[in-house]
């Protein structure tokens, strides 16, 4: 997989992010699949994208995408960068093994999950496609974080990554 990443301002997310969109990938596309993937990862500042993030398709490889851009939006907690790009890494993965395909249908927005299409005004918590990418999100940063042993780094810097409502969870997360 191809991965670039513009506007994190900073050298060490720039590589902490490809890390992690590579590691998401390992975990939710095949190997062959996979080498054929290229995805930018633009990290966009409030305003400019109304959600904390966005995938979408190169137009030109609609019928069997393979390149992708992730919009994220700036947080000032790192964490939810990589959440978000893991949500997003999951409706990549949904578009490019077909399960998700939005098409325009008699006029009509529509996405074809799994053979089942679904209109426009379907609501947004009961789209299967958002079920699955919210219910992978955290197990994907969670792996990603263990398996290249990001937890040092984290501890080092939490106030970067985290927002603690109180004393006692800092103290509790530390343990």
């Amino acid at each position: 997989m191809i991965v670039s990443v513009r506007g994190a301002k900073d050298s060490q997310l720039t590589k902490m992010l490809k890390l992690a969109a590579h590691s998401y990938a390992d975990k939710l596309l095949s190997p062959q699949l996979s080498k054929n993937i290229t995805v930018q990862v633009r990290i966009r500042e409030r305003g400019q994208i109304n959600a904390g993030g966005f995938c979408e398709m190169d137009e030109d490889t609609l019928v069997s995408p393979r390149c992708f851009n992730i919009d994220i939006g700036r947080t000032k907690k790192k964490i939810h960068m990589f959440t978000i790009l893991a949500h997003e890494m999951v409706h990549l993965k949904q578009w490019a093994t077909g399960e998700m395909k939005d098409r325009y249908l008699r006029r009509n927005y529509v996405t074809i999950w799994r053979g089942e299409t679904y209109q426009e005004d379907h609501s947004y918590w009961d789209q299967p496609w958002e079920i699955e990418a919210y219910g992978l999100e955290n197990s994907l940063v969670a792996k990603f974080l263990i398996e290249h042993d990001q937890f040092k780094n984290i501890r080092q810097k939490q106030q970067d990554w985290f927002v603690y409502e109180t004393d006692d969870e800092l103290d509790e997360w530390k343990t």
